[in-house]
């Protein structure tokens, strides 16, 4: 009776060890461009922060997710221990600086492969839709 029930729930193992689904469909088309603080450019499409599709700010005591999909630039104005202050420019044009953790992990892909940055690494993020 074991040799049976094991042998109907080692597939069920096998196939709930597949790989993760990659970035959502919102960031699938977004490209950015990264200057880091070495003042090197990196073009990266699928951006996520933190493995997720928005950021996590504060402002005063509040905390706010912000996505991805609604910005056009982020800039890092300053780093102070393990804050980091930065400011949002929609695409609507308005602009709001926010509190963020500066250990905030991005990723991106790239034609040399996967790419990952602190925020506290970078000056600017410029988003690009609809490039090629």
């Amino acid at each position: 009776m074991r040799k049976i029930i094991s042998m109907l729930f080692i597939p069920l193992f096998i196939f709930a060890m597949a790989e993760p689904a990659g970035a959502p469909p919102e960031v699938k088309n977004i490209k950015i461009l990264v200057l880091d603080r070495a003042g090197k450019k990196h073009e990266l499409k699928s951006p996520l922060c933190e493995g997720l599709s928005y950021l996590k700010v504060k402002h005063g005591g509040i905390e706010y997710s912000v996505s991805l999909t609604s910005l056009e630039e982020i800039e890092v104005l300053s780093v102070s221990g393990d804050v980091a202050k930065i400011k949002l420019k929609y695409k609507n044009g308005k602009e709001e600086i926010f509190d963020i953790s500066a250990n905030t992990l991005c990723t991106g892909t790239s034609d040399f492969g996967n790419a990952s940055f602190y925020l506290k690494d970078v000056q600017k993020i410029l988003f690009r839709r609809g490039e090629k």
